[in-house]
């Protein structure tokens, strides 16, 4: 990363809001037409292991590529913008599958120069970060897919460590003023972002997309979970289809659809809560009632009712949290 040192008055000067008309930044991403990444922004894919969300992460390497739709996926950029993939967990057998099926795609034998993936498996977390600071600074892409995110940390639940990373996407997408997809495993124990990790991915990014895969009907399904940009896009449903050796789109089924009805408090344990509550506070600020609630729908993903009825008695009832007069600070004590 940057070694650059920044003066306090230099951060002041540039950190100055300056009360000035600003268009709005082009949309990037797209899916059924609504707007998930606009420039300088990241968005985040969650998933269980095996619910295809690289492959989702391809299907939008295509469609930027190809310039066209690929289920209900535009990805809008000019011919000459780049596009990044860094991997992290795979081997090179197994990513150059991933590859072929990505040419298959694109129906070409090699391919194109606008593209370019790193692998990084065998690398620590530092030299991951670094490697992508210097590959975004020298090759200025407008598209960078880090998969997964996970592996730029060697904990996901040690707050200082997650934070760092998320400033780090916040760092590089203002600099350079790209779209950063950030692919992240959710915990098979709650279905929530992994760690301290996931919690403030989730906080800072644009959109929030999850992939779920049914057993039964053997589709993918992504959906929207958070959306700060546009209203919320109807799930895509997609299946491997043995006869044309390839995947094709088929009807989403909403009655499946269980993630945010599902909410239930006593699944979720007490590393659970201490990660959205490191997420929330950011360490140890003071946090009045109404910023509470709005903090803990966000990060639970719970409507107000539940946030004031359910989530923040058990959490001040269970000494997560301190309450002052209203002013409510984090209790870590417990978890150590």
């Amino acid at each position: 990363m940057s070694d650059k040192k920044i003066s306090i008055p230099e951060v002041l000067a540039d950190a100055l809001f300056k009360d000035e008309d600003l268009e709005s930044p082009p949309p990037i991403i797209k899916i059924g037409g609504k707007i998930i990444a606009t420039e300088g922004n990241f968005i985040t894919i969650n998933g269980l292991p095996k619910s295809f969300k690289t492959t989702w992460s391809f299907y939008f390497i295509a469609a930027a590529l190809l310039r066209k739709e690929l289920f209900d996926i535009s990805v809008i950029l000019k011919a000459d913008e780049k596009i990044i993939l860094i991997d992290t967990e795979q081997s090179i057998h197994d990513f150059s599958k991933q590859i072929k099926t990505l040419k298959y795609t694109l129906k070409t034998k090699k391919l194109p120069e606008q593209f370019k993936a790193f692998l990084f498996r065998k690398y620590e977390p530092d030299v991951i970060l670094n490697s992508i600071y210097t590959l975004v600074k020298e090759q200025r892409p407008k598209l960078l897919f880090i998969d997964n995110l996970t592996e730029l940390v060697i904990n996901p639940n040690d707050m200082i460590e997650s934070k760092k990373v998320i400033q780090f996407l916040k760092l590089i997408t203002a600099e350079f003023n790209c779209v950063i997809v950030c692919l992240l495993h959710l915990a098979k124990s709650n279905l929530q972002s992994l760690g301290n990790l996931g919690s403030y991915a989730d906080r800072g990014a644009q959109s929030v997309l999850k992939v779920t895969f049914d057993k039964d009907t053997k589709a993918s399904t992504l959906e929207p979970s958070l959306m700060r940009s546009d209203v919320y896009f109807n799930p895509v449903a997609i299946t491997w289809n043995a006869e044309n050796k390839e995947f094709t789109q088929i009807d989403a089924q909403p009655e499946k659809k269980a993630g945010r009805s599902k909410f239930i408090l006593k699944e979720l344990t007490d590393q659970d809560h201490y990660n959205r509550i490191g997420a929330i506070f950011n360490g140890d600020r003071e946090i009045i009632y109404g910023e509470l609630v709005e903090e803990i729908k966000k990060i639970y993903g719970i409507g107000t009712n539940i946030a004031k009825q359910q989530i923040i008695p058990y959490l001040a009832g269970n000494n997560f949290l301190k309450s002052n007069k209203g002013i409510y600070t984090p209790n870590y004590k417990k978890s150590k």
